[in-house]
């Protein structure tokens, strides 16, 4: 499958793409993350996919659009975004798959941030499961995530957005907060413990800088 898009027309504030292969106390990690921003001329949601991988057969995949308004506060951004998108497909597609169980994230920041159809699985394919993950990643996860990918290309990333300033403003505060608390509740306690403290402090300010958000 290919995706299929003009680029120029997007509304995109900044990409982050981070590969990070590290050894902790039980093993080596490997952690492979997307996360694109959309500016403030549309309050569509950003797009995320984190992929974490302990051992050849287990991975932690969260593949979600994240919202930028309180959904309970506006039903119709739920309908456009979610609803007419039929996200809840993709999400049901791969919680089917015998080897998928529930993944919750021990922040409760991290699982309110997240939409009502965000995919957040842990996939266990047992030992000797190796051959089993690969068709499962190059076959359902991959298409789940390309489909992901092209729904928020279609709807959601080339779109402006007809807001009073007011509401562009709150949402600009908002976009701030969430990436702020984001690195403070994942990077900020987590890199320490797999890198280097002075590399994990200049990757981070990095992030920080990226982010445009300024140390708490």
């Amino acid at each position: 499958m290919q995706l299929k898009h003009s680029f120029s027309s997007l509304q995109i504030d900044f990409m982050l793409q981070s590969s990070l292969h590290c050894t902790v106390p039980n093993g080596a990690i490997d952690i492979t993350s997307l996360l694109i921003f959309l500016n403030a001329s549309t309050d569509a949601p950003h797009f995320l996919m984190e992929l974490i991988q302990g051992n050849p057969t287990s991975i932690v995949v969260i593949l979600d659009l994240l919202p930028r308004k309180d959904l309970a506060l506006h039903p119709e951004y739920i309908e456009k975004y979610y609803e007419n998108t039929q996200l809840d497909k993709q999400r049901e597609k791969i919680e089917e798959l015998p080897q998928a169980r529930p993944y919750r994230s021990q922040s409760l920041f991290v699982r309110s941030a997240c939409s009502p159809t965000a995919i957040l699985v842990s996939i266990d394919c047992g030992q000797g499961g190796g051959s089993i993950m690969d068709e499962v990643v190059r076959g359902q996860l991959a298409t789940a995530a390309k489909e992901l990918l092209q729904i928020w290309l279609d709807t959601c990333a080339d779109h402006t957005s007809k807001m009073e300033e007011g509401e562009r403003e709150y949402m600009i505060k908002r976009d701030q907060m969430v990436r702020s608390k984001s690195i403070e509740v994942d990077l900020t306690s987590n890199l320490p413990r797999m890198l280097d403290p002075d590399v994990s402090s200049r990757v981070i300010a990095e992030i920080r800088k990226a982010f445009g958000v300024q140390e708490a």
